[in-house]
């Protein structure tokens, strides 16, 4: 178990793959993707001091974001990761290569915290967006601004829990914060 300090804690929530570039992470655009949100993450790292990251581990920007932040221990080895994994059997219909990306970030995470203990049901992910929500002052949305789900529902309690929300527009690159009920652009990739 290790101690989480909630003001230096950041989630992370986005797209699943068919909503980004595809199931390829050395696609060209999922490639672009993963090296804007390394760079946005060390740049969270270095100003506001967050050493504590929290990946929702499904395909897609979850799994990414948590290999985003596994490559950057080398460099920072005082962050951590902590997977926070909805339901025993989640990897279970996935593919052998992505079942064993998921067991080798597992293994390096420095936490993995299991949000229910049975089998998949109905709500264990919208329980594990809440967990990952009300333990993180922060939250990386990387997200369209448009598409209703999963993501969608966690930067709306993200919003009322009254959390900084970052969002990175898979498409553009660009990185927006919300502000009251507003986006604002912070970092604009033209």
């Amino acid at each position: 178990m290790i101690d989480i300090n909630f003001d230096k804690t950041l989630a992370f929530t986005g797209h699943r793959p068919d909503k980004l570039f595809g199931y390829d992470p050395l696609e060209e655009g999922n490639m672009r993707l993963f090296l804007k949100l390394k760079s946005l993450v060390e740049q969270l790292i270095n100003r506001r001091g967050i050493d504590t990251f929290v990946s929702g581990m499904t395909l897609g920007s979850d799994m990414w974001s948590a290999q985003v932040v596994l490559s950057l221990k080398k460099k920072y080895p005082h962050i951590k990761l902590i997977c926070a994994v909805p339901c025993m059997n989640q990897n279970e219909k996935w593919k052998r290569e992505d079942k064993d990306t998921y067991h080798n970030i597992l293994k390096d995470a420095d936490m993995t915290c299991y949000i229910s203990k049975e089998n998949h049901t109905p709500w264990c992910m919208q329980k594990r967006n809440e967990w990952m929500v009300d333990n993180s002052k922060f939250l990386i949305a990387i997200w369209d601004g448009v598409e209703a789900g999963g993501t969608w529902n966690t930067v709306k309690y993200a919003k009322k829990r009254q959390r900084s929300v970052v969002r990175l527009d898979p498409k553009s690159l660009n990185v927006t914060l919300q502000c009251k009920k507003r986006w604002r652009c912070i970092e604009s990739n033209k």
